[in-house]
């Protein structure tokens, strides 16, 4: 759905032609202030934990089952939206933390999605990490049903994993993961620092 009004100054949208494409402009030859509508991105962020089973020395992935729509009764790894003032790293440790009772450290960026739908253009980052404390739900919340570590011969067999985070939890258990990691870079003038993830050598 196209905006019809400026959320900056409240004027009606035109259309200018912008680069390659016809866009929604609040057109400041007309008094406008000069606001662009790109269109609607979101970005999500999936959190890949892999723990290595005491007693059988299996290595497992967690993941939960969703408790509400979309996808009620399905299986993920714990994950949701980045919001506006965070970034991508913190939201994925808040994820699984809310969703899972896990605190964990983003280790690095291990797999990015992105499609362009016709409302919204959608990306979703992958991260690989490591458990730092806390400990599993033991009973059902409104977002979630139940979460738990799991084999990938379980994973294999789960009719109802969403098939990113299958992609991503066998690649896990039958590989070695490669992953970006991130790096500190200072801001340009008065901006402040920013992570960037790199790869290795």
């Amino acid at each position: 759905m196209q905006m019809k009004f400026c959320p900056e100054c409240g004027r009606p949208l035109g259309q200018h032609q912008i680069e390659r494409h016809l866009r929604r402009v609040c057109l400041s030859d007309a008094g406008g202030c000069g606001f662009v509508d790109y269109g609607r991105f979101t970005l999500g962020v999936g959190g890949l934990v892999v723990e290595t089973d005491r007693q059988s020395g299996e290595r497992r992935v967690l993941l939960i089952e969703r408790n509400q729509e979309p996808n009620r009764g399905g299986w993920t790894i714990p994950g949701g939206f980045v919001d506006f003032d965070e970034s991508v790293d913190a939201a994925v440790e808040r994820e699984v933390l809310e969703e899972t009772g896990l605190r964990c450290r983003a280790v690095g960026l291990i797999g990015f999605r992105n499609r362009a739908d016709p409302e919204v253009n959608t990306s979703y980052a992958v991260f690989f990490l490591e458990r730092i404390g806390g400990a599993l739900f033991s009973k059902p919340t409104d977002e979630i049903a139940q979460c738990g570590f799991y084999t990938l011969a379980q994973i294999r067999e789960m009719p109802r994993l969403a098939p990113l985070s299958r992609t991503v939890a066998i690649a896990a258990l039958t590989s070695e993961p490669h992953f970006l990691r991130p790096v500190t870079v200072p801001g340009l003038g008065d901006r402040p620092p920013f992570t960037l993830f790199l790869g290795e050598d």
